[in-house]
């Protein structure tokens, strides 16, 4: 019976790694190292928006602007999201505070993939800062969480995780932006 209890016990550990790490760090290794594969075709989507609202093409030195914003608002939202996350992990506590994150994810994914639709990459602008709120949550929340959720023993290894999933998105991220 007990061995039954601690197979179980370990099973569901092993879930919630998984479940918090997919959502969580994951995502946020991912978003780090995916950035650079699509340069070109949004630099490509930014110029073609501009021309379509003015007539006229954007300037290079213009349009390298509006991609370094695209990409330093990332690090910009997962400052916001590193100062959510204690007032966040407080209020709702961590387990809730994984799952309202999601919302973050979900709201970046739509802009992103109703931009072109729209013709706006200020879209990809806003789900961009809102990808890195939800990172900056994440990578503060998880470990607590995991950490929380473990017995004693396990602890430390399975806080850890966190840093696993985020080279595993990492990963994944620079082998999608293979060409």
């Amino acid at each position: 019976m007990r061995a039954l209890q601690r197979l179980i016990q370990g099973r569901v550990l092993l879930l919630t790694i998984c479940a918090a790490g997919i959502g969580g760090t994951f995502q946020f290794g991912y978003n780090l190292s995916i950035i650079s594969a699509p340069t070109l075709h949004i630099q490509e989507f930014i110029n073609e928006t501009w021309w379509l609202r003015t007539g006229q093409p954007l300037p290079d030195h213009l349009v390298l602007l509006v991609w370094s914003l695209i990409v330093s608002l990332y690090p910009l939202g997962g400052l916001v999201g590193a100062l959510l996350a204690g007032p966040l992990a407080i209020m709702l506590g961590r387990k809730k505070s994984l799952l309202v994150n999601n919302i973050f994810v979900v709201a970046a994914a739509t802009l992103f993939g109703f931009s072109r639709r729209a013709g706006s990459f200020e879209m990809v602008m806003l789900g961009r800062l809102l990808m890195g709120v939800s990172a900056g949550v994440s990578i503060n929340v998880q470990p607590m969480y995991l950490g929380e959720s473990a017995p004693k023993e396990l602890r430390g290894a399975v806080a850890m995780t966190s840093a696993i999933f985020t080279a595993l998105g990492i990963m994944i991220g620079q082998v999608v932006g293979l060409r």
